[in-house]
């Protein structure tokens, strides 16, 4: 769920595309023009696995995405990837927030909502989210060595839609090079916290809280994509959506 930039208000946004088409204007040099971006994004995974959780049921999910940003740290985009986790078939996001750095930190927040398209609003929820990261070099390692590590807090107010319980989600990663290859190592660590759960009747036999990590190898850029594999688990999650495993993903930004 990858986000870019977006625009201050729709009217901006509306004249800044005009002018552009006018102009016969390239995305580069709309971007220069306007402040605006516009990026696309399309992924392949072995297993979709959301915060420990899996959402394919074990099988692969393919994703598109889109982006629309803006010079400011305004951003807009959308995300639909396949699912098979209960009745859902797909599921669609849409979010919007605003990005922005203070000295060496980068700060992210904003707005997400899930859609899980034939489904009625039991099951769609919106969530609030913040994110803070940096890099902190290592020189004791290398001269270009650094590490990534980053939080990442939401809330969600309805947990799967109306008459439900509010979710709050935190998570932490890092991720660094491994010096002298083109691969990457990362690890992250979240726990996912459901208010009352078991006094919902739909719900009443999941688990209301758990905790789940990833470690993952990214590869780089091999034959065009973005390819790393995961090794994934939630261990306090009772059920066969938290089991663990491994799954492979592609990726490719343009």
């Amino acid at each position: 769920m990858k986000k870019i930039m977006l625009l201050t208000s729709a009217a901006l946004f509306a004249s800044n595309i005009a002018y552009a088409a006018e102009l016969n204007l390239s995305r580069e040099s709309l971007e220069k023009a306007t402040g605006v971006s516009i990026g696309y994004n399309a992924s392949w995974s072995s297993h979709y696995v959301w915060r420990g959780e899996s959402q394919s049921s074990k099988d692969m999910s393919p994703a598109i995405g889109v982006d629309l940003g803006h010079s400011s740290g305004l951003y807009l985009g959308a995300w639909t990837g396949s699912i098979t986790n209960g009745t859902h078939g797909a599921e669609f996001d849409v979010y919007a927030g605003y990005a922005f750095d203070l000295g060496p930190l980068s700060f992210d927040i904003g707005d997400l909502y899930y859609l899980y398209p034939g489904e009625s609003n039991e099951v769609q929820f919106n969530e609030y989210y913040f994110s803070v990261g940096t890099e902190i070099p290592v020189k004791a390692i290398a001269d270009d060595f650094s590490v990534s590590p980053y939080v990442y807090l939401a809330y969600a107010p309805k947990w799967f839609g109306a008459n439900t319980p509010d979710a709050i989600y935190s998570e932490f990663g890092i991720e660094a090079p491994i010096p002298g290859t083109s691969l990457s190592l990362a690890y992250t660590y979240g726990n996912v916290d459901i208010d009352d759960l078991e006094g919902d009747a739909e719900k009443a036999n999941d688990v209301d809280s758990w905790d789940y990590y990833y470690i993952t190898l990214g590869f780089g850029d091999v034959l065009g994509l973005d390819t790393s594999i995961t090794y994934h688990n939630a261990p306090g999650y009772s059920g066969d959506a938290g089991q663990e495993g491994f799954f492979i993903s592609l990726g490719h930004e343009w």
